[in-house]
């Protein structure tokens, strides 16, 4: 179900954010993955060409595993923890 505000923007709930770290934790596994596999052929069948492939994927890959939260879940854990911790 999507909230919105006053101004009709969209308002992100604990869900949303939830699922925004699980695709980001997804995606850079996944990249991670492509990354070390293309290593691998980089040094065995495809030197040059294999590295410059596989150079760009493993830093998007530490680039996903490594985001930040959004704005908003920012906003919602650090409400949350106010809630639960006292």
């Amino acid at each position: 179900m999507e909230v919105y505000d006053k101004t009709g923007r969209k308002i992100m709930n604990r869900l949303s954010c939830y699922f925004e770290k699980i695709s980001d934790t997804a995606v850079g596994l996944f990249l991670l993955f492509l990354g070390l596999i293309l290593t691998f052929i980089s040094f065995t069948i495809i030197p040059v060409i294999g590295l410059v492939v596989a150079i760009p994927v493993l830093f998007l890959a530490v680039s996903f595993l490594g985001a930040k939260k959004s704005k908003e879940c920012a906003l919602i854990t650090k409400g949350t923890r106010k809630i639960f911790s006292g």
